[in-house]
């Protein structure tokens, strides 16, 4: 198991509304049926590597096709074979002072 953190940004072109594009984007990953997380700049999923690299071409090109010129695409992924990775496991809880 992995976990990705993908950042799709549609722009230029015939984008007039990149919120409704964002959202086009996050359907196909809500539809893909992995467990994920919506994020500020970000949306966090977990499954196996190649899924994820597969979700993540699916969401970039789909950028194009609501009509964006260009689409910087990030991708983290972090994989471990010592441990089970999750998004809860990676998730930072602040503890205070």
């Amino acid at each position: 198991m992995a976990v990705c953190d993908i950042t799709v940004v549609p722009s230029g072109g015939e984008v007039k509304d990149i919120y409704r594009a964002v959202d086009k984007i996050i359907d196909i990953i809500a539809k893909s049926g992995l467990k994920y997380r919506v994020g500020a700049m970000s949306t966090a999923v977990e499954g196996k590597t190649e899924e994820l690299f597969k979700l993540a071409l699916l969401c970039h090109r789909k950028a194009f096709e609501e009509g964006a010129g260009d689409v910087p695409t990030t991708l983290r992924i972090h994989e471990s074979k010592l441990y089970d990775d999750s998004i809860e496991g990676k998730t930072y809880k602040y503890r205070g002072k």
